[in-house]
């Protein structure tokens, strides 16, 4: 072929291999988009759910008015001249019931009420929601109806300025009466929001017209006394609860190949740590300075975490059960489930800083040389590196600050059984999931670069490329691969279990209501929320293996492979030395002279000796 043919293709294969590393870029860029894509896609079908559901409820969740008479001598409410707006009422769930209650108030003009249109249509939600409640009671679902719309919606005279609400003594007697184990019931689900505080509310109206609605039954309890539990829940005092100790998310064959992979992983994990600071300490030459430094701080990210775990494995329900109830543990977590949240949310962050800054001072190392040489002998570099110190350090403390400040974002149990607390979904995602992906996302690009730097001076039709790296190089990439490896599998589990938080945890709370009022045999779906355990275990044992390729990075094989020889060889001598000696005392133990010889003989044996003797003292 000419030269001019031979120049040809080579400039084709520049191109092909050009478009490649462009499209390998976008590939990469694009994976890595993933995660954000799944969680904003699950947040917005979950609120889509939301709306749908409660679209629902207000339909098929309407208030029965059946109890309430058309004599309104058995209604009462508050009058007050405070009316501040007025809107048309377009709800369905107390229509029925604010006709009635309209005609014995005000009885002309439109049917008004205080309340707005969007706030109408979370009210209509929030009624659907107890009317879920208030179908396992049916007596507190009959006397509470005209309380529950005189609360949410209460009337207004427009022409007037007269306002109509709920009353505090329908309020009292229905919270301690009637209602009671309901009221009792919503606090522990956490619904105590939508409950109205009595204390707060005005006093009956004092006209011949105001009877406060009759309140039958008041020492009912529903039958709660003769409930049967699940195994698994434990009675109060009015319902059936989740046990804290013993309730497992999933099967108990998969709980406990979680919980010994887990400890396995651990276990291997903590003694590559041990060993690798050991290490560290005896090549601190060459280890403890900048940036391979950054390799160590890592090392002891992954011991602390690793601790934590092992720790947790002692004893799992004892540090992380705050009451013999699941749902009192998860109101208030204990001290421990806070640090170890503490310890995830800012290790795992931390460990990917590190990583981020130490493959972009490879990165400029690489593809500017002369001036990180500059910088190396201007003595920046110390500048540099306590910048990216402080940076590591600092960065991811803002978000643990809030989730221990912050009721709503604090560390909790996520799964069961349990191991490290984490925030919830939203905050997860934003101070953990999203700043990992970002991290990652950037260091495998610019890796990408390095690598294709490296090369640049061949194209891939040459078998052989002129650009080889050094041992140390090879280490180091096998550094950056392992936390990439880990970095994925941990950001793809984290993302699947953040975007299936708001499910999950909804098909959570629906199983531990219909659990509440006693077990039934196949009327509660436990199989809503189980997971499998493979991916966590997955997570695990490329946690243990980051240490390891860490180890890798610091040891020289050739010092281990003399030192391995060294042991070989007196290991070969002290064998040799025994086979020796055993064999030295089997061969004088069968010359021992026999009683027989004659005393002559004897005699010539000792002189013979002596002489021996005196021979080799002369030497």
């Amino acid at each position: 072929m000419s030269s001019a043919g031979k120049k040809k293709e080579l400039v084709i294969a520049r191109k092909i291999e050009n478009v490649f590393f462009i499209v390998l870029l976008f590939v990469v860029l694009a994976l890595f988009t993933v995660p954000i894509i799944v969680y904003y896609r699950s947040t917005s079908n979950t609120f889509e759910s939301d709306n749908n559901n409660n679209g629902n409820f207000s339909e098929g969740g309407t208030i029965s008015n059946n109890n309430v008479s058309q004599n309104c001598t058995r209604l009462s409410w508050s009058q007050d001249n405070d009316v501040s707006e007025c809107h048309e009422y377009t709800g369905t769930a107390c229509r029925n019931f604010l006709h009635q209650w309209f005609q014995c108030t005000i009885g002309e003009d439109e049917l008004n009420i205080g309340v707005s249109q969007q706030e109408q249509n979370q009210h209509e939600g929030t009624i659907g929601s107890l009317s879920l409640y208030l179908e396992h009671y049916k007596q507190c679902q009959q006397q509470s109806s005209a309380f529950i719309c005189q609360y949410f919606f209460p009337l207004a005279d427009c022409s007037t300025g007269k306002s109509y609400k709920a009353t505090k003594e329908d309020c009292l007697l229905i919270s301690t009466g009637v209602c009671s184990d309901v009221w009792a019931l919503a606090n522990n689900f956490g619904y105590g929001s939508l409950l109205p505080d009595c204390s707060t509310l005005p006093n009956a109206a004092n006209d011949s017209s105001s009877v406060p609605i009759p309140i039958e039954g008041i020492n009912d309890t529903n039958g709660t006394d003769g409930i049967v539990c699940r195994e698994d829940f434990v009675k109060t005092e009015f319902i059936c609860e989740p046990i804290c100790d013993s309730f497992e998310q999933t099967s108990h064959l998969n709980s406990q190949i979680l919980i010994y992979s887990e400890v396995v992983a651990t276990g291997l994990g903590l003694i590559f740590c041990v060993v690798t600071i050991i290490v560290a300490v005896k090549e601190y030459k060459t280890l403890l300075v900048y940036p391979s430094v950054l390799v160590f701080f890592q090392v002891l990210d992954m011991i602390v975490l690793v601790i934590v775990l092992i720790i947790t494995a002692i004893d799992r329900y004892g540090l992380y059960c705050s009451s013999v109830s699941l749902l009192e543990t998860l109101e208030n977590p204990t001290p421990f489930c806070k640090f170890s949240g503490v310890v995830f949310h800012y290790a795992i962050v931390n460990l990917a800083l590190w990583w981020f800054f130490h493959v972009a001072i490879f990165f400029h190392k690489v593809l500017f040389p002369f001036q990180a040489n500059r910088f190396e002998k201007l003595g920046r570099s110390k500048y540099i590196f306590a910048t990216v110190t402080v940076l590591s350090i600092l960065l991811p403390l803002p978000a643990v600050i809030i989730c221990l400040s912050v009721d709503k974002f604090k560390y909790n149990i996520h799964r069961f059984p349990t191991t490290l607390c984490i925030s919830n979904g939203a905050m997860w995602f934003y101070s953990v999931t999203l700043p990992i992906d970002i991290l990652l996302a950037f260091g495998v690009m610019m890796l990408i670069i390095i690598l294709w730097t490296i090369r640049k001076k061949t194209n891939f039709l040459k078998k052989k490329s002129r650009t080889q790296l050094s041992t140390a190089e090879k280490k180091i990439l096998l550094v950056f691969t392992s936390f990439i490896i880990f970095g994925v599998f941990i950001l793809g589990h984290v993302s699947d279990t953040t975007a299936k938080a708001g499910k999950f945890q909804a098909a959570l709370r629906e199983y531990f209501e219909c659990e509440a009022f006693g077990y039934v045999p196949g009327k509660c779906d436990r199989g809503t929320f189980e997971e499998s355990p493979y991916m966590s275990i997955i997570v695990y044992m490329l946690m243990s293996l980051i240490p390891l390729s860490i180890l890798n990075f610091i040891l020289k094989w050739s010092s281990v492979k003399s030192t391995g020889n060294k042991a070989v060889k007196l290991t070969k001598r002290y064998s040799s030395f025994l086979y020796r000696g055993k064999s030295s005392f089997i061969t004088s133990s069968e010359s021992v002279p026999d009683e027989t010889l004659s005393k002559s003989e004897k005699s010539a044996e000792i002189s013979e000796n002596t002489v021996h003797n005196l021979t080799f003292n002369s030497y």
